[in-house]
């Protein structure tokens, strides 16, 4: 009786995976995509077979970020939209990621909502494990992006997300299991909290310096990278109290809306001493919305002197997003053409040394 039993739950699950393959065929024929989600294996650790001829780990030398042998390394690169996103669409694979670093980027910030990791026990496994792997095999480096916004303290933040854990708790706890999981993996870089907003200096400095000593609990030796205050865009605070560890970055973010005036004072003198990357910029020209005025901009007035500027301190860039409708978007909707921002950026790519 329990021979048969198992046998026919069996035949079931067998039943539902065909089926739910037979949806996805005649789906994709539709031009649609469908997905079922099923659990994935669980390991303790990430390998892979080419990690050998992955992108060596990244070290900070005062305002110089270096490979393994000692050669300056200047991070340009691209940040597509969440990864339950690229697997909705049709873009969950390797193509995709590969498809990124032909465009010349040597570097991909991977964004992790905090919604979508405590909805999926899995998230580890399912997304970030292949996306790590597709990117080494690429040549290029990952940026795991913690992509809060908020007090990481308190909670406070009209864009914090809609769930039941503290932030601080579920921070901590993302950072160890992830750094434990890729403590060996050279071409992961941490970026451990996307932007810290409604938190004084002080307050998030030692949050900060809290969430780096679990990472390096772990075993995990790669670069961190520390956001500034205001929505990422305030380093100011770097100068007179530096975060205490032997490999940090530091992070700006910096839109159209942002001063040029006030450059200098929010990242520009912190790149004089230690190391900063831009890791959210982008415009919106033609296809410009009121509900997002903070983008609105265009090459000549902001994207050309923004770049120059970086150019001249030696500051890495991510450009964001390489999506659609994610804005500000790389593409036109249906991914059809570049927008005039797209083009910009791949033209700078394209040129990057």
């Amino acid at each position: 009786m329990k021979k048969r039993s198992t046998r026919t739950i069996l035949f079931v699950l067998l039943g539902l995976v065909s089926l739910c393959g037979i949806v996805n065929l005649v789906l994709s024929r539709l031009g649609g995509h469908f997905s079922v989600t099923l659990p994935v294996k669980h390991t303790a650790e990430f390998s892979d077979e080419m990690m050998m001829q992955f992108p060596g780990r990244l070290a900070a030398n005062g305002k110089t970020l270096t490979d393994v042998q000692g050669n300056p390394v200047l991070l340009k690169g691209l940040m597509p939209a969440d990864a339950a996103r690229l697997r909705e669409i049709g873009k969950f694979d390797q193509e995709f990621i590969q498809e990124m670093a032909d465009m010349g980027a040597n570097v991909i910030r991977i964004p992790v909502h905090p919604e979508n990791w405590v909805h999926d026990p899995d998230y580890l496994w399912r997304y970030l494990d292949p996306l790590v792997a597709w990117a080494g095999r690429a040549g290029v480096y990952v940026i795991i992006d913690w992509h809060y916004i908020g007090n990481v303290i308190s909670g406070a933040g009209l864009q914090m997300p809609d769930i039941d854990e503290r932030p601080l708790d579920l921070t901590l706890e993302f950072w160890e299991q992830v750094a434990r999981y890729f403590h060996d993996t050279p071409n992961v870089i941490f970026e451990i909290f996307n932007e810290p907003q409604s938190i004084a200096a002080p307050e998030w400095r030692t949050g900060a310096q809290e969430i780096i000593s679990v990472i390096r609990a772990q075993g995990a030796q790669q670069l961190v990278i520390v956001g500034g205050i205001d929505y990422g865009k305030d380093l100011s605070w770097v100068m007179d109290d530096p975060i205490q560890d032997g490999n940090v970055a530091y992070a700006a973010h910096i839109y159209p809306a942002h001063s040029s005036a006030q450059w200098g004072h929010w990242f520009g003198q912190v790149a004089e001493r230690y190391v900063v990357v831009v890791t959210e910029w982008g415009f919106m020209d033609e296809n410009r919305d009121a509900t997002y005025a903070y983008l609105a901009g265009d090459q000549r007035s902001y994207g050309e002197p923004f770049l120059e500027y970086l150019d001249e301190h030696s500051i890495g860039w991510v450009a964001c997003w390489y999506d659609d409708t994610w804005m500000p978007q790389i593409f036109t909707e249906g991914w059809q053409s570049y927008t005039r921002y797209g083009e910009f950026i791949m033209q700078r790519l394209n040129t990057a040394d």
